[in-house]
């Protein structure tokens, strides 16, 4: 049964006010539209911020004698006082948002983009093909994160995107087995079987209608993904395995740390691992509203 030009446009609609609906019911509520409000102040430091900083992130900061501003505290031309040497915190925080973002958005995408492939091939090919494909995903369940990123870094250098990409090329296999089970459900319903019965190729009925009953719980895994990328590239960068130059606000905890004066200079100490927790659990709040919402209306679109 070949689909027409209207249904092809029923179907673009559909998503269309899916996803308007979507960002509608969060900004509606208290408990996702603080959260929302806060990924755009992100994405917007992520953008905007290395030219909004009030002093460069590496700059040393002097005071009126001439010497170096080593961890001083909070005051009115630094709200976050400076770094053991003499770098404006806040400058640094604001900086730190892009890199972090980076992370989140690139790690997020690898890992759910390699995980679904896997799990949309794997479910609905099945056969040997899934049999395979979840072989070479306990291989990689096999594969511890931290040793291994040290491993390939200490080879190819602490580089930021390499941290990026060992993130996303070990942490997709918990998302493909969850999705795949659902594709193995999916597959088996009547609308499907009738696709294949009317003749239908295997890209239209994945696209048409295995993935809109799978969207939402791949946004929610995307969420995941982007909160794990960013904890385990502050994780690898804290322990000095990642690029220790690229401030991101791992890299600024790993920086506190090692200064010794992370008991003194809280603001310091604090600010960045409140920023990376607060990030993480607000794509893990806007994702989960997304799958709550979108799960049970999915049907709708097959």
């Amino acid at each position: 049964m070949a689909y027409s030009g209207d249904t092809r446009r029923l179907h673009d609609n559909i998503y269309v006010r899916s996803l308007i609906g979507a960002l509608r019911r969060i900004v509606s509520q208290p408990r996702t539209l603080i959260p929302f409000l806060w990924i755009l102040l992100v994405l917007f430091l992520a953008v905007f911020g290395p030219y909004l900083i009030p002093y460069k992130y590496d700059e040393t900061m002097y005071d009126d004698q001439g010497a170096i501003m080593i961890a001083e505290g909070p005051s009115l031309e630094h709200p976050l006082g400076t770094t053991s040497e003499g770098y404006d915190v806040m400058s640094r925080m604001i900086y730190g948002a892009r890199p972090t973002a980076i992370t989140g958005v690139l790690g997020g995408f690898l890992i759910v983009g390699i995980g679904l492939s896997v799990a949309l091939t794997a479910g609905f090919v099945g056969g040997r093909v899934d049999d395979l494909l979840m072989r070479i995903t306990d291989v990689f369940y096999a594969i511890p994160l931290i040793p291994f990123a040290i491993v390939v870094l200490a080879f190819l250098g602490g580089g930021f995107f390499v941290s990026i990409l060992i993130i996303g090329f070990l942490l997709w296999r918990g998302n493909a087995r969850v999705i795949r089970s659902q594709v193995l459900q999916i597959r088996e319903r009547p609308y499907v079987l009738a696709a294949k019965a009317t003749g239908a190729s295997t890209p239209r009925i994945i696209a048409k209608h295995i993935f809109p009953n799978i969207a939402p719980m791949a946004a929610l895994f995307f969420a995941f993904g982007i909160g794990i990328a960013i904890i385990a590239q502050a994780g690898l960068a804290f322990i000095g395995v990642a690029n220790p130059f690229q401030p991101s606000w791992g890299v600024v905890v790993r920086n506190a740390y090692n200064s010794g004066y992370m008991a003194d200079q809280l603001a310091w100490s604090l600010t960045p691992g409140f920023l990376i927790a607060f990030t993480v659990m607000s794509v893990y709040m806007i994702g989960r509203e997304f799958e709550e919402r979108e799960g049970s209306s999915a049907g709708a679109v097959a």
